[in-house]
């Protein structure tokens, strides 16, 4: 699918929404599907639909829907189902008065919310796209802003093969392919990648692209770090010629991949870039113990990780590694630390061997001043002391009187 749709949705919302219609985009229900924890620490998907009627959106819509997280976080399809839980999942029920999508070399138009369209550019067929100002409004009605919808999908209910990727991730739900298109068309929309494949005989002769999987380079030394790794599935990373849309003069960084063909696994690069761009919105930790002042004899201190099955922790007293400790949370007294001031360290991170370059995005680190008072420990005497109490306390009973402890010999 074509990523840059820049040159044909640059488009001032401002001065058209009037002439748009705006305010007869025709919506229905928000609803939050998955909740994961605070969009604040998590990565937002929406789903918006188009094509859609009344009768489609509560059988259609959700099975197209369903499908897509199934096939994103159920099937393998990595870096995605190891991060699971770092996303919510929501989506908005918009309400068309007809099914499908325009094509218009065909003559057939639709009467849709969002304008669905094949041949989006005028010349490539399968190029599925919408109007970004209706869409836009759509999540503007239901979101306080916009940038909180970080991956924003668009499922049309066509079955005609086609998607596009933009500032939306649209393709045609009804497809056979829909899902595959949706998960390439997230990575041109979610994280810039471009496309792997060639089309054009002209050799490539522009500037080096700023897309992270192509370059001018023969060797490959944009992804170096990389080079030489035999990944399952895909074979060994290098520097293979043929790369958006050009069959000479730019390289990508495996034979084929997801970015290339469909069915394909994401090649490490692409993989990488994925997991980089979901720590730049979430962190390793939702939470943690007030560290804003010393704490004095604290019951303990404590993490919330975002996830226990992808994040470890380490814990540092003054610097120095507690082996032992690998828990949320953390109390100096379990592991033999007596009176004092401690400053101590938690740091979370993912020990994934997916990302090789930039780690510091996937860790993180809160620190505590903590005194510990422990109190001081009760003097047991010994037998005899113990024996001289009891017969001193024998002759008092007697009439003998006590000697003051000033006097009394040991």
């Amino acid at each position: 699918m074509l990523s840059h749709l820049s040159k044909y949705l640059l488009i001032p919302t401002a001065t058209i929404a009037m002439l748009l219609g705006l305010q007869n985009v025709a919506r229905g229900a928000y609803l939050t599907l998955w909740d994961n924890g605070s969009s604040e620490n998590r990565v937002d998907i929406f789903f918006l639909g188009d094509g859609y009627t009344a009768a489609d959106v509560d059988t259609t819509y959700v099975s197209h829907i369903d499908a897509m997280l199934q096939h994103l976080f159920n099937e393998g399809e990595n870096p995605y189902p190891r991060y699971k839980n770092f996303f919510n999942v929501h989506s908005v029920d918009v309400i068309s008065n007809e099914s499908g999508a325009d094509i218009p070399p065909e003559g057939i138009f639709r009467d849709t919310a969002l304008d669905a369209s094949y041949y989006f550019d005028g010349e490539i067929d399968r190029l599925l796209y919408i109007n970004e100002v209706k869409a836009n409004q759509v999540l503007v009605d239901n979101l306080p802003n916009i940038s909180l919808a970080e991956i924003r999908l668009v499922t049309v209910n066509d079955t005609r093969y086609g998607g596009g990727g933009g500032f939306y991730a649209v393709y045609a739900g009804g497809n056979s392919d829909a899902t595959e298109v949706a998960l390439h068309e997230l990575g041109h929309s979610f994280n810039g990648l471009a496309d792997e494949y060639g089309g054009s005989s002209e050799p490539y002769m522009g500037t080096e692209p700023f897309e992270i999987n192509v370059t001018q380079s023969p060797t490959g030394d944009k992804w170096s770090h990389w080079l030489g790794y035999e990944q399952p599935g895909i074979g060994i990373i290098g520097a293979y010629e043929g790369a958006r849309y050009y069959d000479t003069g730019l390289y990508r960084p495996s034979e084929n991949s997801k970015m290339r063909s469909l069915g394909r696994p994401f090649d490490a690069v692409s993989r990488e870039k994925i997991i980089l761009d979901i720590y730049n919105l979430v962190n390793p930790l939702d939470s943690w113990l007030d560290n804003t002042t010393p704490l004095f004899n604290p019951d303990k201190l404590w993490v919330d990780l975002i996830d226990p099955n992808v994040i470890d922790i380490n814990w540092f007293v003054n610097g120095t590694l507690v082996s032992e400790a690998e828990d949320e949370w953390f109390r100096l007294t379990d592991y033999g630390f007596g009176s004092g001031i401690y400053e101590v360290t938690a740091r979370a991170f993912d020990s994934t061997d997916w990302v090789r370059i930039n780690r510091d995005v996937l860790e993180q680190s809160v620190s505590w001043t903590v005194q510990v008072e422990v109190p001081d420990e009760v003097a047991v005497p010994e037998p005899r002391t113990l024996l001289g109490l009891v017969g001193a306390s024998i002759l008092t009973l007697m009439g003998y009187p006590r000697q003051s402890s000033k006097s009394r010999k040991l």
